[in-house]
């Protein structure tokens, strides 16, 4: 009677690696498993590298997404355009992105406020908008081009 394969799966990190054979070799090798996670990380290193550039780099990118602070106010054109006006603003924004920082400095106004104010600073030419064709419509202040 034969035994049927015998599998085992180690992940660590990124890093997966996979036994398979009859179970008695496979948990002989169990025993070399530190000497082996240690060639197999040693193999990866490189993408382990790769890895922590990307995480590195998705740190900046959040610290330079941080919502800014904007003054006080009972105008929800204001807090628009304080928003915009800042480094935060120079990144095109979203309504959604818009409203979760005006939430974080505590100034509520309700979507359909927001949305509509939007279309009248655009209309007035405070502000920009552009249509993205995976996040919709994008908001940014209006900067004049100097010849």
């Amino acid at each position: 009677m034969s035994h049927p394969p015998f599998h085992l799966k180690v992940r660590i990190g990124d890093v997966e690696v996979e036994l398979g054979g009859d179970k008695g070799e496979v948990l002989s090798v169990l025993d070399e498993l530190p000497s082996i996670v240690e060639k197999v990380s040693a193999s990866f290193q490189v993408e382990s590298v790769v890895h922590k550039q990307r995480l590195k780099k998705q740190q900046e990118n959040t610290k330079s997404d941080a919502l800014p602070q904007i003054p006080r106010t009972t105008q929800c054109s204001e807090a628009v355009t304080s928003l915009l006006a800042n480094n935060w603003g120079k990144t095109p924004r979203t309504i959604s992105e818009l409203r979760e920082a005006m939430d974080a400095n505590a100034v509520f106004f309700p979507k359909t406020t927001l949305s509509g104010v939007l279309v009248w600073l655009v209309k007035k030419g405070t502000v920009r908008r552009y249509k993205d064709k995976k996040r919709g419509y994008l908001y940014t202040i209006y900067q004049p081009e100097t010849e």
